[in-house]
């Protein structure tokens, strides 16, 4: 353990350093960026650390902050209230260190030490991904106001982006090196939004879409049968879809409700490495990056509910690498299909196919809905799940351990996924199920309701340097996760991209957070 410590000491002593290093080489070059100081602008804090005090200057100035974090550390908070000062001045009010100094850097302003100060020309390419912003908002559709759940969100041309939740509200952290790129937002049905990054104003987006209403002109004229257009569109995953593997980073939930209460609430960053859709097993490896989770302890009586593999259900909704029977043609023929709509998604024509099981069909099957590109024929998205009318004949489908006192009856199987484009290839951008039950105790008067969730949604993703993890680095998607030991990092979860957790939790994870942190003081002082 001492020798761990060591090498961690010596570790962070080389990053310091290297930091240091770096900032050797920066120094004010045109009169355009050393204006940056010269802005003036206005402010009033009231007790706050240096680091926010930051933050909150770099959002009036529409800048980024470069320093070594432990400038500031253990210093007071302060309080500072001035009107059309200018930046450096407001700086050095802040700060209060004269042996420190601001270097500009196109949109960066680098503390340093003033000994390090030198005229050297500036390479900027040796500060990549040097500070980050968040952008969020919320969705609406401009017609009706109503909320869009699950548009797709992220920067054209990028490998990053996200989804927004059910009340369509969203949250993407990008790179200072993204000024120069496009938001843009896409949801079935109406036109794209799009916004240059450098425009994005420093408070939460309003984004109303419009409806797109396409022509026939447009639509591409072929054989509409919708189960000849589902077979082409399979005979066409090999040019849609990567034919190499991929690393995704994503985000990850899962929770558990009891009586529309959260009982547990748990969100992890992932790092997958998904191998190529030629692949026809699920060989997918799944690294756990961070993690935390929410127990409301008094609700964890006698009836004892957990998610059982929700990792393994998201990649399991990969439908394009794991086709379930309404895609399998040696099942087609139990499926009556219908060509229900042409719609638009990202400003291109898409086929709208309804499918649900003929009539005379006794065993259970998915229905519902898919979404096809007209042009490339590539599945775009999916939503499906079970009749209701047919869910008490898989109860044992869902429930892994039963008990001869209580009976479990599931009430909604729902299902959803779809698919992001980037240069050409479709990437599996998001997947979600959502399930209910009805649980019966013979000892109690009454049932409880459960409901359990698992969700996904890749925030990034490299087909370049790809890293296949050693299988001692990885976990088995089949984990129940929210019984693992998970190292809970409060720093971590301040910056990272997510999907904004529904309102009525989001105190809860305040709270959980508070209380997490003042555990890891107390452990470290009996240490």
């Amino acid at each position: 353990m001492k020798k761990w410590k060591t090498y961690i000491n010596w570790l962070q002593s080389i990053l310091t350093y290297t930091l240091l290093a770096l900032l050797l080489c920066f120094s004010s070059t045109a009169k355009a960026q050393s204006s940056l100081l010269k802005n003036k602008i206005s402010i009033d804090i009231t007790e706050l650390s240096i680091n926010d005090a930051l933050d909150s200057l770099a959002a009036k100035n529409n800048c980024y902050f470069t320093y070594n974090s432990d400038l500031f550390a253990n210093k007071k908070k302060l309080s500072l209230k001035a009107d059309t000062l200018e930046f450096e001045i407001l700086l050095k009010k802040i700060v209060q260190d004269t042996s420190l100094t601001f270097q500009v850097v196109n949109q960066h302003i680098i503390i340093v030490s003033a000994k390090y100060k030198t005229n050297k020309p500036i390479n900027s390419n040796l500060i990549p991904y040097l500070s980050y912003r968040n952008i969020g908002g919320k969705i609406t559709s401009q017609s009706a106001n109503k909320s869009l759940a699950y548009a797709s969100i992220g920067l054209r041309g990028r490998h990053v982006g996200t989804i927004s939740n059910q009340d369509g509200e969203f949250s993407l952290t990008v790179s200072s090196q993204n000024t120069n790129d496009t938001l843009v937002v896409s949801y079935v049905g109406f036109k794209n939004f799009e916004i240059p990054v450098a425009k994005i104003p420093n408070k939460n987006l309003q984004i109303q879409l419009k409806e797109d209403f396409i022509s026939l002109q447009e639509v591409i004229i072929r054989n509409n049968d919708p189960k000849s257009l589902l077979k082409a569109a399979i005979n066409k995953i090999g040019t849609n879809y990567p034919q190499h593997a991929t690393n995704l980073t994503s985000f990850y939930r899962e929770s558990v409700h009891k009586n529309n209460k959260y009982m547990i609430y748990l969100e992890s960053v992932l790092e997958i490495y998904k191998n190529a859709y030629s692949e026809n097993e699920l060989t997918d490896r799944v690294k756990v990056f961070k993690s935390r989770k929410i127990y409301d302890v008094s609700r964890l009586d006698t009836i004892s509910f957990r998610l059982k593999g929700g990792i393994q259900g998201c990649l399991m909704l990969d439908i394009v690498k794991n086709r379930p029977e309404f895609l399998d043609p040696e099942w087609m023929d139990f499926y009556n299909y219908h060509l229900s709509d042409i719609s638009t998604f990202n400003n291109r024509p898409v086929y709208i196919i309804e499918f649900r099981p003929k009539p005379n069909i006794n065993t259970p099957l998915l229905e519902g809905k898919l979404i096809i590109e007209t042009r490339s024929l590539a599945i775009i998205s999916a939503e499906f799940g079970y009749n209701k009318n047919l869910l008490p004949e898989l109860a044992d489908r869902f429930i892994s351990k039963g008990n001869a006192r209580t009976k479990v009856r599931p009430t909604q199987v729902l299902y959803s996924v779809n698919y992001r484009n980037i240069d050409g290839k479709y990437f599996l951008n998001h997947t979600l199920g959502d399930l209910k039950f009805k649980v019966k105790n013979k000892k109690k008067l009454f049932s409880q309701t459960f409901a359990t969730t698992f969700e996904m949604a890749t925030t990034k993703l490299d087909t370049n340097n790809v890293v296949k993890f050693r299988h001692r680095e990885t976990i088995a998607p089949t984990t129940i996760l929210s019984t693992e030991n998970l190292t809970y990092d409060p720093k971590f979860w301040g910056n990272q991209t997510f999907i904004k957790p529904e309102d009525n939790i989001k105190e809860a994870i305040k709270r959980i957070s508070n209380s997490m942190q003042q555990v890891a003081m107390d452990t470290s002082k009996t240490e």
